[in-house]
């Protein structure tokens, strides 16, 4: 297809062939009542669990296969071992795999989805524990009214209805996009989002996914803005890429598991890089403040309305003080749009170069590539894809 209009229109013309009702989901489920098990307490699982109660369905367990997880409770579901789950909740246990993965074929067929397999290691792993009815939560995608509101970030299943609201503004966010290979992976998780998942996405490999240096030169004296810093990841790769050269280094990072160990690797660093670096533990956000967290002491803590955990939220603009930015990196699980107007002054003056996910909310796939346009309109973007139809970032220069 060769335009977001054809499919808008495809979708509007096909909408029943292609959706699957919520009450056919409830009756699908229905006789496993009592007996559902999320496999995977992390930010897709939580997502995912809000999303079933708001449609009065109610999972009993948690199931994961990191140990220190076992006992703990999250978001009020007991977290067991997957070897317990037969004997917990009995062998007609309906086990939903709930991580974040690249994707297979979606199924419209609950019982032949069954059948079909998933998400690679989990679902042997699962049968080798007695389970015997295991989906993947990727089989509820087609369900546009269970993900409707954009409550929760769940990157593979789209608010499907907010983007039929704003066509219009994914138009303009097309419009914007430049070379073809921009273009076509555009359309494509268009179409992988509203149509299909038989669509072939151009995907990179996540390796340097944060420093696509082909697209522009590098330059001497790099400020570098490391949003969503974690443990220092991303450090390590621009230190590498860019041959430990740098002129400034402010990394952000609210999680505090992930910012003890993006302290602990600051500190096994030279003297003389360590004093043009600068850490925070908090978000980047579009106000000075707190907001609420599910804080995973790890990978994938977000922003939600309903988080148990108060984390501080900075400005890009605040912590440089009005000074230059010159590359802004953010991959921070749906605070992308907030974080960027918290740069807004930075941006519009000093035109930093950007690298930022598009793909954690819905809207973020026509926000992003918009605000920054908006910002600075001399902005040339392309778009990269790096896990299917998961994960893709915007990148401005």
């Amino acid at each position: 297809m060769n335009s977001v209009k054809d499919i808008f229109d495809t979708y509007k013309l096909h909408t029943k062939d292609i959706e699957v009702p919520l009450e056919q989901v409830k009756r699908e489920l229905q006789p496993y009542e009592n007996k559902i098990v999320l496999y995977g307490a992390g930010s897709a699982g939580i997502a995912f669990l809000h999303y079933l109660i708001d449609a009065e369905i109610f999972p009993c367990y948690f199931a994961d296969g990191d140990k220190e997880k076992h006992g703990k409770i999250c978001e009020g579901l007991e977290v067991i071992a997957p070897e317990s789950i037969i004997e917990r909740v009995g062998s007609d246990a309906m086990v939903i795999v709930t991580i974040n993965t690249d994707g297979k074929s979606y199924c419209k067929d609950f019982k032949k989805e069954l059948l079909a397999g998933g998400h690679q290691g989990v679902h042997r792993r699962l049968k080798e524990c007695g389970c015997s009815n295991v989906i993947d939560y990727t089989y509820f995608r087609r369900c546009y009214q269970l993900f409707q509101g954009e409550k929760y970030n769940l990157p593979a299943c789209s608010d499907v209805y907010s983007m039929l609201e704003n066509q219009d503004l994914i138009e303009k966010a097309f419009s914007v996009m430049e070379d073809d290979m921009t273009k076509s992976t555009f359309l494509k998780l268009l179409e992988f989002r509203l149509l299909t998942d038989q669509v072939d996405i151009p995907t990179l490999p996540e390796k340097g996914m944060y420093f696509e240096y082909d697209l522009f030169p590098k330059i001497n004296g790099e400020v570098f803005i490391d949003c969503g810093a974690c443990g220092g990841s991303s450090l390590s790769d621009f230190l590498e890429i860019n041959h430990h050269c740098f002129k400034a280094y402010y990394g952000i990072e609210p999680d505090k598991t992930n910012y003890g160990k993006l302290e602990k690797f600051v500190a096994q660093l030279p003297e003389n890089e360590q004093e043009k670096m600068k850490i925070y533990h908090a978000a980047a956000y579009d106000k000075d403040g707190e907001t609420n967290f599910f804080i995973l002491n790890g990978p994938g803590s977000f922003q939600a309305y309903n988080g148990p955990d108060r984390i501080k939220t900075i400005k890009i603009d605040d912590i440089l003080d009005k000074g230059e930015a010159t590359y802004i990196k953010m991959n921070i699980e749906g605070s992308e749009v907030a974080a960027l107007k918290g740069a807004e002054y930075t941006i519009r003056n000093y035109h930093p170069r950007m690298a930022i996910m598009g793909y954690h909310k819905t809207s973020d796939f026509w926000e992003v590539p918009l605000l920054m346009k908006e910002y600075y309109g001399d902005y040339h973007l392309k778009l990269r894809s790096y896990m299917r139809n998961v994960a893709f970032a915007y990148y401005a220069f």
